[in-house]
């Protein structure tokens, strides 16, 4: 189980309806803004899991007097944005984003759908909820620094999954700059490598070219054949085996395709658009093919937003479709069926998950 499960399991609906009351945001909206302000929390300290002096500041601003925070006393602290709470969770914010912070409190507001300042108090109470509980975490399993380091090292492909990808982007931006880095260097080290053994290696070569015309015609010759003279003896050319027929086109529909989509966003996953890619394949070139495709999600929000999102996403991946698979819009219907048929138990954040889907199929 990752590190985020853990945390959200521990948010109960008691205190997710003070909170709620506290900021003045319906509960379903406050509960999807909580768990993406822990995901982001531990997006940030995964950050920074290779740099063990700045973890450890920022789980020293935890005040000693507070004990092991709990979500009851996060929720009693939400109506005072003074209190010692929020104010140790702001200031772990500044630690851990420093100049960024303004644009991940945006970024998380744009994504959940909350106005910046709730989502910039979300994130304030979930800091020191994250900090206590990694503090336990170190007590009680014995961690350093540098083990905890390394757990939230590990941790880091599920947040990724987790995180919208606004998000994502903003926190591992470093790690995205390594990896492109990483993808270029066997291109310059192998170009490298081709110059230095070309070098001081043509003389051979040139020698080899010299010698084809000696070669070929001593080839020639050994392989002339010397045929009787006469009608008789002369031999027909053999029939050419007729062209075998070409294969009929197929016509095999593909089987549908389920799609999956991160919290309130209708940008299909990184794993989905890989499969997407695979679909468009299947289809492109198959005459009067009819797709469907239909939008669904999770039952977090109210029913009428949740409408409107599937229907987008449906939107979005019938138009991708239509480009890339080249085929006319009267082809492809698209359909919002919000939390309708869900395939998993909404209960549950795996269930959840499954739910924000897209099926896209053809008749």
């Amino acid at each position: 189980m990752s590190l985020f499960t853990d945390l959200c399991n521990t948010l109960d609906k008691r205190s997710l309806g003070g909170i709620s009351e506290a900021v003045g945001e319906p509960e379903t909206l406050v509960s999807r803004g909580m768990q993406t302000s822990i995901a982001t929390v531990l997006g940030g300290m995964a950050a920074k899991s290779e740099d063990s002096g700045t973890l450890r500041k920022v789980l020293d601003l935890l005040p000693s007097g507070l004990g092991d925070v709990g979500w009851p006393g996060i929720a009693s602290a939400a109506t005072d944005p003074a209190s010692p709470v929020m104010s140790a969770g702001r200031r772990m914010l500044s630690a851990l984003f420093g100049g960024s912070e303004s644009a991940v409190t945006q970024t998380l507001g744009n994504e959940t759908g909350l106005p910046s300042g709730v989502s910039s108090s979300l994130l304030a109470m979930a800091a020191p909820m994250v900090m206590s509980f990694f503090t336990r975490k170190m007590r009680n399993e014995g961690l350093t620094i540098g083990g905890l380091g390394g757990l939230l090292q590990r941790e880091i492909p599920a947040l990724r999954t987790v995180l919208p990808a606004g998000l994502a982007s903003l926190l591992f931006a470093r790690d995205r700059e390594r990896e492109e880095v990483h993808a270029t260097r066997p291109v310059v080290e192998q170009r490298t490598m081709v110059a230095e053994r070309s070098s001081g290696r043509w003389i051979l070569p040139l020698i080899l070219l010299c010698l084809i015309p000696l070669f070929w015609w001593l080839f020639s010759r050994s392989h002339r054949v010397t045929m009787p003279t006469g009608t008789a003896s002369r031999m027909a050319p053999a029939p050419m085996p007729a062209p075998l027929p070409a294969p009929a086109p197929t016509t095999t529909a593909p089987s549908a395709v389920n799609l999956y989509f991160d919290t309130a966003s209708s940008r299909l996953r990184p794993d989905s658009q890989a499969r997407l890619n695979q679909f468009v394949a299947s289809v492109k070139g198959t005459p009067n093919v009819h797709i469907v495709v239909n939008g669904y999600t999770d039952n977090v929000g109210n029913a009428d937003s949740n409408m409107r999102l599937s229907q987008s996403r449906a939107d979005a991946v019938a138009h991708d479709i239509e480009r890339r698979a080249s085929i006319s819009a009267d082809n492809v219907s698209s359909k919002g069926n919000g939390e309708d048929n869900p395939i998993a138990d909404n209960s549950t954040a795996d269930g959840r998950a499954k739910n924000r889907r897209v099926t896209v199929g053809t008749e």
